[in-house]
Protein backbone atom coordinates (compact mmCIF):
# COMPACT_ATOMS: atom_id res chain seq x y z
CA UNK A 1 0.00 0.00 0.00
CA UNK A 2 1.50 3.36 -0.99
CA UNK A 3 0.97 6.49 1.09
CA UNK A 4 -0.59 9.66 -0.28
CA UNK A 5 1.76 12.54 0.50
CA UNK A 6 0.11 15.67 1.87
CA UNK A 7 2.24 18.71 1.08
CA UNK A 8 -0.39 21.43 0.67
CA UNK A 9 -1.15 24.51 2.73
CA UNK A 10 -0.62 23.97 6.45
CA UNK A 11 -3.86 24.43 8.44
CA UNK A 12 -4.06 26.89 11.31
CA UNK A 13 -3.20 25.13 14.55
CA UNK A 14 -0.49 22.91 13.08
CA UNK A 15 2.65 22.76 15.21
CA UNK A 16 5.88 20.73 14.97
CA UNK A 17 8.28 20.61 17.92
CA UNK A 18 11.37 18.42 18.11
CA UNK A 19 14.62 17.58 19.87
CA UNK A 20 17.57 16.17 17.93
CA UNK A 21 19.59 13.34 19.54
CA UNK A 22 22.26 14.77 21.81
CA UNK A 23 21.13 18.36 21.32
CA UNK A 24 20.75 20.91 24.13
CA UNK A 25 17.89 22.70 22.35
CA UNK A 26 14.19 22.31 21.77
CA UNK A 27 13.24 23.49 18.27
CA UNK A 28 10.13 24.08 16.20
CA UNK A 29 9.29 24.32 12.52
CA UNK A 30 7.60 27.55 11.48
CA UNK A 31 5.45 26.65 8.43
CA UNK A 32 6.77 28.47 5.37
CA UNK A 33 6.34 27.33 1.74
CA UNK A 34 9.77 28.84 1.00
CA UNK A 35 11.42 27.08 3.95
CA UNK A 36 14.33 24.68 3.50
CA UNK A 37 13.31 22.08 6.08
CA UNK A 38 10.70 19.35 5.69
CA UNK A 39 9.24 17.42 8.62
CA UNK A 40 7.92 14.02 7.51
CA UNK A 41 5.46 11.70 9.26
CA UNK A 42 4.84 8.54 7.26
CA UNK A 43 2.27 5.86 8.20
CA UNK A 44 2.68 2.15 8.82
CA UNK A 45 2.55 -0.02 5.69
CA UNK A 46 -0.95 -1.32 6.50
CA UNK A 47 -2.45 1.71 8.25
CA UNK A 48 -6.08 2.48 7.50
CA UNK A 49 -5.18 6.11 6.66
CA UNK A 50 -2.24 6.23 4.26
CA UNK A 51 -1.70 10.00 4.45
CA UNK A 52 1.98 10.92 4.68
CA UNK A 53 2.37 14.40 6.19
CA UNK A 54 5.09 16.80 5.06
CA UNK A 55 5.36 20.15 6.86
CA UNK A 56 7.71 22.57 5.08
CA UNK A 57 9.17 25.49 6.95
CA UNK A 58 12.12 27.03 8.74
CA UNK A 59 13.62 26.01 12.07
CA UNK A 60 13.42 28.20 15.14
CA UNK A 61 14.98 27.55 18.55
CA UNK A 62 12.34 27.41 21.26
CA UNK A 63 14.43 27.09 24.42
CA UNK A 64 17.53 25.43 25.83
CA UNK A 65 16.98 22.02 27.37
CA UNK A 66 17.79 22.37 31.07
CA UNK A 67 18.30 18.81 32.27
CA UNK A 68 18.44 19.63 35.98
CA UNK A 69 15.03 21.32 35.82
CA UNK A 70 12.90 18.30 34.96
CA UNK A 71 9.23 18.95 35.80
CA UNK A 72 8.17 17.07 38.91
CA UNK A 73 4.38 17.04 38.52
CA UNK A 74 2.60 14.89 35.97
CA UNK A 75 -0.97 14.39 34.83
CA UNK A 76 -2.75 11.43 36.40
CA UNK A 77 -3.89 9.07 33.63
CA UNK A 78 -6.59 6.41 33.88
CA UNK A 79 -6.30 3.27 31.71
CA UNK A 80 -9.41 2.75 29.58
CA UNK A 81 -8.88 -0.23 27.28
CA UNK A 82 -6.43 -1.78 24.87
CA UNK A 83 -4.88 -5.07 23.85
CA UNK A 84 -5.69 -7.85 26.31
CA UNK A 85 -2.89 -9.92 27.80
CA UNK A 86 -4.48 -13.22 26.80
CA UNK A 87 -4.97 -12.03 23.21
CA UNK A 88 -1.36 -10.95 22.84
CA UNK A 89 -0.10 -14.21 24.30
CA UNK A 90 -2.31 -16.19 21.90
CA UNK A 91 -0.87 -14.28 18.93
CA UNK A 92 2.67 -14.97 20.11
CA UNK A 93 1.87 -18.67 20.38
CA UNK A 94 0.37 -18.64 16.88
CA UNK A 95 3.48 -16.88 15.55
CA UNK A 96 5.76 -19.45 17.18
CA UNK A 97 3.78 -22.22 15.51
CA UNK A 98 4.11 -20.65 12.06
CA UNK A 99 7.82 -20.09 12.67
CA UNK A 100 8.19 -23.77 13.61
CA UNK A 101 6.32 -24.72 10.41
CA UNK A 102 8.84 -22.69 8.38
CA UNK A 103 6.53 -19.92 7.13
CA UNK A 104 8.32 -17.23 9.16
CA UNK A 105 11.67 -16.55 10.76
CA UNK A 106 10.56 -13.53 12.79
CA UNK A 107 7.44 -11.40 13.12
CA UNK A 108 6.83 -8.24 15.17
CA UNK A 109 3.56 -8.15 17.12
CA UNK A 110 2.32 -4.93 18.68
CA UNK A 111 -0.20 -3.95 21.32
CA UNK A 112 -1.92 -0.69 22.19
CA UNK A 113 -3.24 1.02 25.31
CA UNK A 114 -5.77 3.85 25.72
CA UNK A 115 -5.56 6.05 28.79
CA UNK A 116 -7.60 9.12 29.73
CA UNK A 117 -5.27 12.10 30.20
CA UNK A 118 -6.54 15.66 30.38
CA UNK A 119 -4.47 18.84 30.34
CA UNK A 120 -1.43 17.63 28.39
CA UNK A 121 0.54 20.26 26.47
CA UNK A 122 2.58 19.55 23.32
CA UNK A 123 5.55 21.61 24.52
CA UNK A 124 5.59 19.86 27.88
CA UNK A 125 5.37 16.44 26.18
CA UNK A 126 8.39 16.93 23.92
CA UNK A 127 10.37 18.56 26.72
CA UNK A 128 9.76 15.61 29.03
CA UNK A 129 10.56 13.07 26.32
CA UNK A 130 13.80 14.86 25.43
CA UNK A 131 14.95 14.88 29.03
CA UNK A 132 14.01 11.23 29.55
CA UNK A 133 15.60 10.07 26.27
CA UNK A 134 18.33 12.60 25.36
CA UNK A 135 19.92 10.39 22.67
CA UNK A 136 16.67 9.81 20.77
CA UNK A 137 14.70 11.91 18.29
CA UNK A 138 11.77 13.34 20.27
CA UNK A 139 8.96 15.17 18.49
CA UNK A 140 5.33 16.25 18.45
CA UNK A 141 3.05 17.05 15.53
CA UNK A 142 -0.20 18.80 16.39
CA UNK A 143 -2.53 18.82 13.39
CA UNK A 144 -6.30 19.47 13.17
CA UNK A 145 -6.85 16.35 11.04
CA UNK A 146 -5.01 13.76 13.16
CA UNK A 147 -4.75 15.20 16.67
CA UNK A 148 -1.37 15.36 18.41
CA UNK A 149 1.12 12.61 17.62
CA UNK A 150 4.37 12.39 19.54
CA UNK A 151 7.24 10.02 20.11
CA UNK A 152 10.88 9.50 20.99
CA UNK A 153 12.68 7.10 18.65
CA UNK A 154 16.10 5.54 19.30
CA UNK A 155 16.27 3.96 15.82
CA UNK A 156 17.54 5.95 12.81
CA UNK A 157 16.11 4.57 9.57
CA UNK A 158 18.35 6.65 7.29
CA UNK A 159 20.62 9.51 8.29
CA UNK A 160 23.44 11.34 6.54
CA UNK A 161 24.22 13.60 3.60
CA UNK A 162 24.06 12.50 -0.02
CA UNK A 163 25.50 10.08 -1.02
CA UNK A 164 26.83 8.75 2.33
CA UNK A 165 24.31 7.40 4.82
CA UNK A 166 23.84 4.95 7.64
CA UNK A 167 21.01 2.95 9.14
CA UNK A 168 20.63 1.47 12.62
CA UNK A 169 19.60 -2.16 13.13
CA UNK A 170 17.86 -2.24 16.50
CA UNK A 171 16.43 -5.37 18.11
CA UNK A 172 16.60 -7.37 21.31
CA UNK A 173 15.15 -5.93 24.50
CA UNK A 174 15.79 -6.38 28.21
CA UNK A 175 15.51 -4.31 31.36
CA UNK A 176 18.48 -1.98 31.79
CA UNK A 177 21.22 -3.33 34.04
CA UNK A 178 22.07 -1.23 37.09
CA UNK A 179 25.09 -3.12 38.49
CA UNK A 180 28.76 -3.14 37.57
CA UNK A 181 28.56 -6.16 35.27
CA UNK A 182 25.70 -6.91 32.89
CA UNK A 183 24.42 -10.40 32.16
CA UNK A 184 25.07 -11.59 28.59
CA UNK A 185 22.33 -11.19 26.02
CA UNK A 186 20.30 -14.37 25.50
CA UNK A 187 20.52 -16.38 22.28
CA UNK A 188 16.94 -15.34 21.44
CA UNK A 189 17.81 -11.64 21.63
CA UNK A 190 21.02 -12.11 19.66
CA UNK A 191 19.17 -14.08 16.97
CA UNK A 192 16.50 -11.39 16.74
CA UNK A 193 19.12 -8.67 16.27
CA UNK A 194 21.06 -10.73 13.73
CA UNK A 195 17.90 -11.17 11.61
CA UNK A 196 17.34 -7.40 11.55
CA UNK A 197 20.93 -6.72 10.50
CA UNK A 198 20.86 -9.45 7.87
CA UNK A 199 17.58 -8.09 6.48
CA UNK A 200 18.93 -4.54 6.24
CA UNK A 201 22.12 -5.66 4.48
CA UNK A 202 20.12 -7.70 1.95
CA UNK A 203 17.69 -4.82 1.31
CA UNK A 204 20.45 -2.28 0.77
CA UNK A 205 22.31 -4.55 -1.66
CA UNK A 206 19.10 -5.27 -3.58
CA UNK A 207 18.38 -1.54 -3.91
CA UNK A 208 21.77 -0.90 -5.53
CA UNK A 209 23.54 0.64 -2.52
CA UNK A 210 27.31 0.24 -2.37
CA UNK A 211 30.22 0.16 0.11
CA UNK A 212 28.17 -1.50 2.86
CA UNK A 213 29.99 -1.76 6.19
CA UNK A 214 28.37 -3.22 9.33
CA UNK A 215 29.81 -2.01 12.63
CA UNK A 216 30.18 -3.80 15.94
CA UNK A 217 27.10 -4.76 17.92
CA UNK A 218 26.39 -2.30 20.75
CA UNK A 219 24.17 -2.20 23.81
CA UNK A 220 22.21 1.06 24.14
CA UNK A 221 19.89 2.21 26.92
CA UNK A 222 16.44 3.71 26.39
CA UNK A 223 14.84 4.72 29.67
CA UNK A 224 14.29 1.56 31.74
CA UNK A 225 15.22 -0.84 28.90
CA UNK A 226 18.21 -1.78 26.74
CA UNK A 227 18.53 -2.80 23.08
CA UNK A 228 21.15 -4.27 20.77
CA UNK A 229 22.15 -2.00 17.88
CA UNK A 230 24.36 -2.41 14.81
CA UNK A 231 25.14 0.50 12.46
CA UNK A 232 25.42 -0.06 8.72
CA UNK A 233 27.20 2.59 6.65
CA UNK A 234 26.50 2.68 2.91
CA UNK A 235 26.67 4.76 -0.25
CA UNK A 236 23.45 5.44 -2.17
CA UNK A 237 23.15 7.19 -5.50
CA UNK A 238 19.54 6.14 -6.07
CA UNK A 239 16.68 8.44 -4.97
CA UNK A 240 16.06 8.44 -1.22
CA UNK A 241 12.56 7.07 -1.85
CA UNK A 242 14.13 3.90 -3.28
CA UNK A 243 16.38 3.44 -0.26
CA UNK A 244 13.52 3.89 2.21
CA UNK A 245 11.27 1.53 0.24
CA UNK A 246 14.00 -1.10 0.35
CA UNK A 247 14.60 -0.75 4.10
CA UNK A 248 11.10 -0.14 5.44
CA UNK A 249 9.17 -1.88 6.93
CA UNK A 250 12.37 -3.18 8.54
CA UNK A 251 12.53 -6.62 10.17
CA UNK A 252 12.56 -4.67 13.47
CA UNK A 253 8.94 -3.56 12.96
CA UNK A 254 7.57 -6.12 10.49
CA UNK A 255 9.61 -9.29 10.41
CA UNK A 256 11.24 -11.63 7.95
CA UNK A 257 10.55 -12.75 5.30
CA UNK A 258 8.90 -9.35 4.88
CA UNK A 259 5.79 -10.36 2.94
CA UNK A 260 5.01 -13.38 5.10
CA UNK A 261 5.45 -11.28 8.25
CA UNK A 262 3.22 -8.48 6.98
CA UNK A 263 0.55 -10.99 6.01
CA UNK A 264 0.68 -12.50 9.51
CA UNK A 265 0.34 -9.05 11.12
CA UNK A 266 -2.63 -8.21 8.88
CA UNK A 267 -4.33 -11.48 9.85
CA UNK A 268 -3.76 -11.30 13.59
CA UNK A 269 -3.48 -7.73 14.88
CA UNK A 270 -6.88 -6.22 15.59
CA UNK A 271 -5.84 -2.56 16.07
CA UNK A 272 -4.75 0.00 13.51
CA UNK A 273 -1.06 0.89 13.94
CA UNK A 274 -1.67 4.21 12.14
CA UNK A 275 1.68 6.06 12.32
CA UNK A 276 3.26 3.66 14.81
CA UNK A 277 6.12 1.76 13.08
CA UNK A 278 6.01 4.14 10.14
CA UNK A 279 8.83 6.67 9.99
CA UNK A 280 9.37 10.27 11.04
CA UNK A 281 12.08 12.90 10.79
CA UNK A 282 13.69 15.83 9.03
CA UNK A 283 15.02 16.64 5.57
CA UNK A 284 17.26 19.70 5.36
CA UNK A 285 18.48 20.18 1.80
CA UNK A 286 20.81 17.18 1.21
CA UNK A 287 20.88 16.18 4.89
CA UNK A 288 18.29 13.66 6.12
CA UNK A 289 17.55 12.24 9.55
CA UNK A 290 14.62 9.81 9.41
CA UNK A 291 13.71 7.51 12.30
CA UNK A 292 11.55 4.42 12.66
CA UNK A 293 8.49 5.65 14.54
CA UNK A 294 8.82 3.64 17.74
CA UNK A 295 7.73 4.57 21.28
CA UNK A 296 4.99 6.86 20.03
CA UNK A 297 1.43 7.81 20.92
CA UNK A 298 -1.52 9.93 19.82
CA UNK A 299 -3.43 12.40 21.97
CA UNK A 300 -6.94 13.26 20.85
CA UNK A 301 -10.02 14.42 22.77
CA UNK A 302 -8.37 13.68 26.12
CA UNK A 303 -7.44 10.09 25.20
CA UNK A 304 -3.81 9.06 24.86
CA UNK A 305 -3.26 5.99 22.64
CA UNK A 306 0.19 4.43 23.04
CA UNK A 307 1.76 1.57 21.07
CA UNK A 308 4.50 -0.98 21.70
CA UNK A 309 5.66 -4.21 20.11
CA UNK A 310 8.24 -6.94 20.17
CA UNK A 311 9.97 -9.32 17.81
CA UNK A 312 8.83 -12.94 17.95
CA UNK A 313 11.17 -15.81 17.08
CA UNK A 314 11.02 -19.52 17.72
CA UNK A 315 12.70 -18.96 21.10
CA UNK A 316 10.15 -16.39 22.31
CA UNK A 317 8.33 -16.98 25.60
CA UNK A 318 4.74 -15.66 25.26
CA UNK A 319 4.36 -14.23 28.78
CA UNK A 320 7.78 -12.58 28.59
CA UNK A 321 6.80 -11.00 25.26
CA UNK A 322 3.72 -9.48 26.89
CA UNK A 323 5.84 -7.99 29.68
CA UNK A 324 8.23 -6.56 27.07
CA UNK A 325 5.37 -4.58 25.52
CA UNK A 326 4.41 -3.25 28.97
CA UNK A 327 7.98 -2.11 29.63
CA UNK A 328 8.09 -0.32 26.28
CA UNK A 329 4.75 1.37 26.98
CA UNK A 330 6.23 2.64 30.23
CA UNK A 331 9.13 4.14 28.31
CA UNK A 332 6.53 6.14 26.33
CA UNK A 333 4.12 7.05 29.09
CA UNK A 334 6.13 7.35 32.30
CA UNK A 335 7.91 10.60 31.34
CA UNK A 336 4.54 12.22 30.63
CA UNK A 337 1.82 10.83 32.94
CA UNK A 338 1.28 8.84 36.12
CA UNK A 339 -0.56 5.60 35.36
CA UNK A 340 -1.03 2.12 36.77
CA UNK A 341 -2.42 -0.94 35.07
Amino acid sequence: MSAEQHTGAVPTGTEVLFHRPGSTLLERIIPDPEGRVNFHLHPWEQAADQTSWVIRGRVETVEPLVRDARPTTKVQAKPLDGTLKEDHIARVEQARKEIADGALRKVVLSSMLNVAAEGLDAMDIVRRLAMAHPDSFSWTLRHPDIGTWFGSSPEPLVEGRWPHYRTACLAGTRMAHTGAVSDPWTSKEQEEQALVTEGAMDALRASGCEDLVAGDRQTIQYGPIEHLRTWIDFKATRPMEDVISALHPTPAVGGTPRRAALDFIARTETHDRAYYTGWVGLEEEQQVAYYVNLRCARLRDGVLTAYAGGGITGASKPVAEWHETRNKLRAVLDPIVHWTE
